[in-house]
């Protein structure tokens, strides 16, 4: 519980700051090296109930290509505790961006006492309007503290295909935003038919300093719009670069 001060006080300190130009998320505006991105979430899960969390990622700029970032992640009443390391490459095509991925993952589901680390490479082609991202994981889990061998509680895909696409009511550049989105994973997770779908929007507080969101649906069922909903979640933070 000591991680929600912590965040609170991140972003209160983001509000009191004062800046210069905020391109935006991701791309170096070649002024402001570290970004700070933290976000609250809460929802309803069909296996967990209500839920509460929050996740906090840090983002140092290398350079104008190379960038790389850490970030946590906890699920209070899911009981679910992430950490992740990631790099990235910027490659820039025309007027457009392709983002190369590489990241490592680990999920603790401490009710279940499972472990699941997670490596994810990834390809990210943002545009003004649009971006799309194809790539893929490996993904083992595994119960602690039983033989796997004798009991089978555990299993790895070799590879979970990873497929993202959104698409922007304004230029990307535009201080505020509206977006729809589908994909197969989330943040701090990626599935290989699990689908997500819904809205998401930013808008610019301060020079330095992006408010977003997120409203994310999840139906349970493979590949199955039409299937019961299995969760609904909604998120809410800052970004802030300095």
């Amino acid at each position: 519980m000591n991680r929600i001060p912590a965040v609170l006080f991140l972003l209160s300190v983001a509000i009191l700051s004062s800046a210069q130009n905020f391109s935006g998320s991701r791309k170096y505006d070649g002024v402001h090296s570290s970004e700070y991105s933290a976000y609250l979430m809460g929802g309803y899960n069909v296996v967990t109930g209500t839920f509460v969390g929050e996740a906090v990622t840090y983002t140092r700029h290398l350079s104008d290509r190379w960038s790389a970032s850490v970030g946590e992640q906890v699920q209070f009443l899911k009981q679910l505790y992430s950490f992740d390391v990631m790099g990235t490459y910027r490659l820039p095509v025309g007027k457009s961006d392709i983002f190369f991925d590489g990241r490592f993952l680990f999920n603790r589901y401490n009710r279940w006492r499972v472990n699941e680390p997670i490596l994810h490479l990834s390809a990210l082609w943002q545009t003004r309007f649009v971006d799309l991202r194809i790539g893929g994981s490996y993904i083992h889990y595994r119960m602690v503290g039983v033989d796997t061998r004798r009991t089978g509680a555990g299993y790895t895909e070799p590879v979970a295909v990873t497929v993202g696409f959104g698409i922007n009511l304004m230029p990307r550049t535009n201080p505020w935003n509206l977006g729809l989105f589908i994909r197969n994973y989330d943040h701090f997770y990626y599935e290989n038919w699990n689908i997500n779908w819904g809205l998401r929007f930013y808008s610019t507080l301060r020079e330095q300093m992006k408010l977003f969101g997120e409203f994310n649906i999840r139906p349970a069922g493979s590949l199955s719009q039409l299937a019961t909903r299995y969760e609904t979640s909604l998120k809410l933070g800052l970004r802030y670069v300095l």
